[in-house]
């Protein structure tokens, strides 16, 4: 018998999907928080599941042994990738499990930006009504705008398709670039980072975080963007320079964001960007759809089964491969 072992505790109707998918010659058990079991469990799994948080530091000189460290998520930061070059153990995120649940919430706030979907709600529970004057609506359509899409992963290519019906043009940034057959199914074209916030009406990230990504949205990028461009987060919060966001929203320097994910997580209750009128917020809630559970499990099990036959794993994250 091959053994998972699985951090950190999740939800027990998450567990049980997990515990119902199982493979055939396969054990699961949770990852211990006593010191001396979580040795022993570290020292004789063949596989670790889970999520980068249910890992400490302090774990790593345990995993010898281990053939395949596999994260439910699609993010990947925070772990020690240097030790794990040097062990020789291959880290894989959640190959796209997510994507169709963040592709649609980026596409969630950014028609709620554009139409005040919280301002609306907010003035009907108040009582009030829309103004009766014709020509004061400030509301926008996403139909004809330019869509820029920064990185152009499993979630940004599953965002590309979706928005195929929504009668917008696509751009997109991405180091590693889509065959021009794959570009052209998908309806995107590549432009240069600085192009792509120039020409943007919406800009949508998707890029992993780490040193080439980091406050890649500050005060220099967000003044190439048009005065009435919206960005949206879903990614990582450490994409976007906070203070700078807030600077350039607060003075209408760009008009309005919609954002998933921050800096600070859990955030800060007093984070000047929840004082912001043009500011859509959701506390990191994009990835996590009941119906990704299932995905998220069956691509870790896939996996794990690669590695049992000899195989190479898919969905290596890239600086290990």
């Amino acid at each position: 018998m091959k053994k998972i072992i699985f951090g950190p505790e999740i939800a027990p109707k998450a567990w049980a999907i997990g515990e119902a998918q199982l493979p055939q010659g396969f054990t699961l058990e949770l990852l211990s928080k006593s010191p001396d079991q979580r040795i022993e469990q570290l020292e004789s799994a063949d596989f670790y599941l889970g999520f980068r948080s249910g890992i400490e530091e302090r774990d790593y000189e345990h995993m010898k042994n281990l053939k395949l460290i596999q994260f439910l998520s699609a993010g990947y930061d925070g772990a020690n990738l240097a030790k794990l070059k040097a062990m020789g153990i291959p880290l894989c995120n959640n190959g796209g499990a997510n994507s169709y649940a963040v592709a649609e919430h980026a596409i969630m706030l950014m028609l709620a930006v554009s139409r005040q979907l919280p301002d609306l709600d907010r003035l009907l529970r108040e009582g009030k009504w829309k103004s009766s004057k014709f020509g004061q609506e400030e509301e926008h359509e996403i139909a004809g705008k330019t869509i820029g899409i920064i990185g152009l992963g499993h979630i940004g290519k599953v965002l590309a398709r979706r928005l195929a019906g929504f009668e917008v043009k696509l751009i997109y940034t991405d180091p590693v670039r889509p065959t021009p057959d794959e570009a052209k199914q998908l309806n995107v074209e590549y432009r240069a980072p600085d192009d792509l916030l120039r020409e943007a009406d919406i800009v949508t990230l998707h890029a992993p975080f780490d040193h080439t990504t980091h406050h890649m949205i500050c005060e220099r990028t967000i003044n190439l963007m048009k005065r009435e461009a919206i960005l949206i987060n879903c990614a990582r919060g450490e994409l976007v320079h906070e203070g700078d966001l807030y600077q350039a929203l607060k003075e209408k320097r760009i008009w309005a964001a919609g954002l998933d994910v921050f800096e600070q997580e859990p955030a800060d209750p007093k984070n000047p960007l929840f004082t912001l009128p043009n500011t859509v917020l959701s506390p990191h809630a994009a990835g996590p759809t009941w119906e990704s559970w299932s995905k998220r499990w069956a691509n870790s099990y896939t996996n794990a089964q690669r590695v049992a036959r000899g195989e190479k794993p898919l969905w290596v994250v890239p600086e290990l491969r």
